[in-house]
């Protein structure tokens, strides 16, 4: 099976009011000594095989452009990369150009993902975004002209002083655009972010429940209408575009993390590097491994993985499949919840497959629970 590789780069230019990823302030210096370290624990991994996906997250990744062809070089005299191995980068708004560009397609990048979050100024401002809107529109058009046609838009449902206005002009955007690909994640507000503090104190109001539910429907029909097909919560692709780094997850697929605070998962066990920068940096420039937490996948927590993972996509799970593979016996109690879940309308059953509507996806993480 090929494998994915992920690397994580953790610079910003500054830190949004929501995040809880690992970030941190953009510093030059401290940079390279990074893209050097990172470079050092790819070479130092002691396993190899066939990519055929690579994917620089963060962070804001297009901000160490100049690191990026010196990081891909690294990876592929470790892993074999495919001919058609999709390379994806994530970037902001206003942190591209021409000569950044050139550079990142030379290099081999040939998708990358925009964190646009919004079209409506007021609500970039209140999540601490440091472009506009305008800013999404000219960096759609610089990536254009350099080349790329495989890009990805990250917009956000829930965020404070959204409206069903705001939304719809939202969608008319990402349909006027016609990039291939479009992310929509809901404002999930971690207790550690500030935004979560502003909004526990009373003084940032975020639209409720309810109408947030009631824009996710109306984004899967507008998109749909649009020509885009949602193969995940989340994701809806024009045909041919589906992320492929992102379906490994989703599929229980290897991929191998490397930098501050990856995470990796190569068949048999899930495990993380270490989240801190300075201990990152000191233990692989000491020729130490990075990895502070290991947990091998018992047989039932690969299966309980499988389904709500797979229940994650569209297309859903092939209970024959998974039936034949597991036999009755142990998807017995599995099998009982889902005909539950079915009954109540948050997903189809037929006996041999099984897949969320569009009301399960709303209430997904509860039905989740049942898997883990």
């Amino acid at each position: 099976m090929n494998c994915g590789v992920y690397i994580h780069i953790p610079f910003c230019h500054s830190r949004c009011n929501y995040c809880h990823f690992i970030s941190m302030d953009f510093r030059g210096a401290e940079t390279r000594r990074y893209a050097a370290a990172v470079k050092r624990e790819v070479a130092d991994f002691p396993d190899s095989g066939i990519a055929d996906s690579l994917y620089f997250g963060g962070g804001t990744p297009s901000l160490l452009a100049d690191c990026i062809p010196g990081l891909i070089g690294t990876v592929r005299e470790k892993f074999r990369f495919t001919d058609d191995c999709e390379i994806s980068l994530e970037a902001n708004p206003g942190t591209i150009s021409a000569r950044r560009l050139h550079l990142l397609r030379s290099a081999g990048v040939n998708r990358v993902s925009l964190g646009a979050q919004s079209f409506a100024d007021a609500e970039l401002t209140a999540i601490g975004r440091i472009h506009d809107s305008e800013t999404i529109l000219k960096s759609v058009a610089q990536l254009r002209a350099e080349g790329f046609s495989n890009i990805n838009l990250d917009v956000m449902l829930g965020l404070p002083g959204q409206t069903e206005k705001s939304w719809t002009h939202n969608l008319e955007m990402v349909a006027r655009l016609s990039v291939p690909h479009v992310s929509v994640y809901m404002l999930d507000l971690d207790d550690r972010c500030e935004l979560h503090s502003l909004v526990e104190s009373g003084s940032v109001k975020l639209p409720d429940d309810d109408l947030v539910s009631d824009l996710y429907l109306e984004t899967i029909e507008s998109l749909l209408r649009h020509g885009y097909l949602q193969y995940e919560i989340s994701n809806f692709a024009l045909p041919g575009f589906f992320c492929r780094h992102n379906l490994k997850y989703w599929r229980r697929e290897p991929v191998y993390g490397f930098g501050l605070g990856s995470h990796s998962f190569d068949g048999h066990a899930r495990y993380s590097n270490c989240p801190e920068l300075g201990a990152y940096l000191e233990a692989v420039e000491s020729g130490r491994s990075p990895v502070t937490w290991y947990e091998p996948v018992s047989a039932e927590q690969s299966l309980a993985e499988t389904l709500f993972l797979g229940l994650r996509l569209t297309q859903g799970i092939d209970w024959g499949q998974l039936l034949d593979a597991c036999g009755a016996r142990r998807l017995a109690r599995y099998e009982e919840a889902l005909r539950e879940i079915a009954a109540k309308g948050l997903a189809e059953w037929d006996g041999e497959s099984v897949r969320l509507t569009a009301s399960g996806m709303l209430v997904s993480n509860e039905i989740f629970q049942c898997f883990v």
